[in-house]
């Protein structure tokens, strides 16, 4: 890959053989190519940027590597490119996949959700594995769980196979209960690519293979921002709600008699023993729970207010069990209804979340707008503050909270007709102020990973990459209150709408 202080000959070879819109036959100009790129944003997303030819020459003289978004989108378009890498653009910062490089000294800003120490490839004449531990960044809920990772030296023949050694099904570390990850490790010029295989799957593989076989681990599960965003989230989700199994079993029964309650709370008190996960756990399950079981009085189509802002919160949307089984409720009593679903992620909320628990916040999205729900996107910080909600507009709103309330849970009815005017308000006010619009949903969808800085025809590809193998393979829950059925769901959803949308 060339240096940042090198020509682009890509981007030159490409506006090369690219004919001027003139006629003449000639290759297109620097200008020329800087007005159809603005023209295509124009017409794509009604912005009007204002690059010229100055700006094209920095290009080329490789002093700009990475343009914004829709502009790469513009130069793909015009110059008939696929990918970015074809027009020669790349971040000028640390590889997309997992820190693996010798002596690799962590970079903070922004954080990493997976962090992990040197990975040593290492010779013929040299112990065959590297023992490593990837460490999780912790978050408002999540507490930053490890998982021990055994590293063994791979190829790529199209498959990659990495060389464990022979007893290796056999050993502790794929026979133990706890959570452990086989990474196969590439040598490249940057330090080395890993992909991630869990325990439970390897052990399985191996025991089906002949001795001294390679483990097979699918490309799809390279360790980039969508796997490591998913793995975070699993393995922060996992670990606590494992342990607070039984308790969560007894909290359950006592809470029985708030079923009946149509408002109630329930303070942090009362679950004190339970970890902050497994209090997120409860707070949203009762939650789900409560909607359900007043959806019967509604007299029209719901409008759904979620609050959930960040990859952190919004992944239990992908990984709670009930949640989805609520959506799934959601969808067959209300099919073909014209639902929403409004997300308010304040531009702070963008900047403050590194690419994989962005990329979480999409897939929840995704998710949504698979089981025909609309998601709308208020930008305002104004309405940061607003509790979760479900509307029958005029009539009456089921109020249901646990992101960002005092207690494990804040739920109730309200026909108090003040009340039920202002979440018409807020509902009408980001349903034609939504950041994303669109008729479809891999426009709104697009729009959305524009809004969240996440390069979209990238992610679709790793979408649909992983939705033909799942995320099992590499982040399989080990609790009975989690699954992967959403994030399969999310990443074969945005696999094909991204596929039509193009």
């Amino acid at each position: 890959m060339d240096d940042g202080s090198s020509p682009n000959t890509k981007l030159i070879d490409a506006r090369g053989r690219t004919k001027s819109p003139t006629g003449s036959g000639r290759p297109m100009s620097r200008q020329e190519l800087a007005e159809a790129v603005n023209a295509w944003q124009w017409s794509r997303y009604e912005r009007d940027d204002r690059l010229d030819e100055t700006d094209i020459g920095k290009l080329e003289r490789g002093e700009i590597r990475w343009p914004g978004r829709t502009r790469r989108e513009g130069f793909r378009a015009v110059l008939g490119a696929t990918t970015d890498a074809e027009l020669g653009f790349f971040r000028a910062r640390r590889n997309r996949s997992l820190d693996t490089a010798v002596s690799v000294a962590q970079v903070p800003l922004p954080p990493p959700l997976m962090t992990s120490t040197a990975l040593t490839l290492r010779g013929p004449g040299s112990p065959p594995a590297m023992e490593n531990v990837l460490r999780s960044a912790g978050g408002q809920f999540f507490d930053g769980e490890s998982i021990d990772t055994r590293t063994y030296p791979a190829v790529d023949d199209g498959r990659i196979l990495a060389a464990v050694p022979a007893d290796f099904a056999a050993s502790r570390f794929l026979t133990r209960a706890r959570r452990g990850l086989v990474v196969g490790a590439i040598a490249d010029d940057g330090g080395a690519t890993g992909y991630g295989l869990d325990t439970r799957q390897a052990r399985r593989r191996l025991a089906k293979a002949g001795p001294g076989s390679r483990l097979l681990i699918p490309p799809a599960y390279v360790l980039d921002d969508v796997t490591v965003g998913i793995l975070w989230a699993v393995v922060n989700l996992d670990e606590p709600l494992l342990n607070d199994d039984s308790l969560l079993h007894d909290l359950q029964q006592d809470l029985l008699p708030y079923e009946s309650m149509p408002s109630s709370s329930l303070g942090r008190d009362l679950a004190s023993e339970l970890t902050a996960v497994s209090q997120m756990w409860i707070g949203s399950y009762f939650c789900a729970h409560h909607i359900l079981r007043h959806l019967d009085g509604l007299a029209g189509i719901p409008e759904f207010w979620t609050r959930e802002q960040r990859g952190e919160e919004a992944s239990t949307w992908l990984l709670f069990r009930h949640k989805y089984d609520y959506l799934r409720s959601i969808a067959e009593r209300f099919a073909g209804g014209p639902m929403t679903r409004a997300f308010c992620i304040p531009p702070d909320a963008v900047a403050a979340s590194p690419p994989g628990e962005r990329i979480l916040l999409l897939l929840s999205a995704a998710l949504m707008e698979s089981f025909g729900i609309q998601v709308n996107v208020c930008t305002e910080t104004e309405y940061s503050a607003v509790e979760g909600f479900v509307l029958d507009r005029g009539h009456e709103a089921i109020v249901a909270n646990w992101v960002g309330a005092d207690g494990i849970w804040q739920v109730g009815v309200t026909t108090d007709r003040p009340s039920v005017r202002d979440y018409g308000e807020i509902a009408a006010y980001t349903g034609a102020h939504s950041a994303i619009t669109g008729p479809s949903t891999g426009r709104r969808l697009r729009m959305l990973a524009d809004y969240l800085e996440l390069d979209w025809a990238w992610l679709v590809e790793r979408c649909r990459q992983l939705g033909e193998h799942g995320c099992s393979g590499f982040a399989a829950p080990r609790s009975r209150l989690l699954s992967v059925a959403g994030v399969d769901r999310a990443c074969q959803y945005v696999g094909e709408v991204g596929m039509i949308s193009r």
